[in-house]
């Protein structure tokens, strides 16, 4: 989150009106936000590799119990 106050007060100390220092921060402020905002999050991304590392296991898991199945066939054929 953008400090707007603080760079309203950096342009004010300046020598900037303070209503336009307001209003240059909101401007700064915006632009930065809508810059970022296809930045993926910290939450966003655990929860992706969280996601990701069930799928993983699931299919892991599911694999190999068909492997072990297909052995324990063969087997029973043999």
């Amino acid at each position: 989150m953008i400090d707007t106050l603080s760079i309203a007060r950096d342009l004010s100390d300046a020598g900037v009106d303070w209503a336009q220092a307001q209003a240059h921060a909101t401007v700064i402020a915006h632009a930065v936000e809508q810059q970022h905002s296809g930045i993926a999050t910290n939450e966003f991304v655990r929860n992706n590799i969280s996601s990701s590392e069930t799928r993983i296991i699931r299919w892991t898991v599911g694999k190999t119990l068909g492997v072990g199945g297909l052995i324990m066939a063969a087997l029973t054929l043999l």
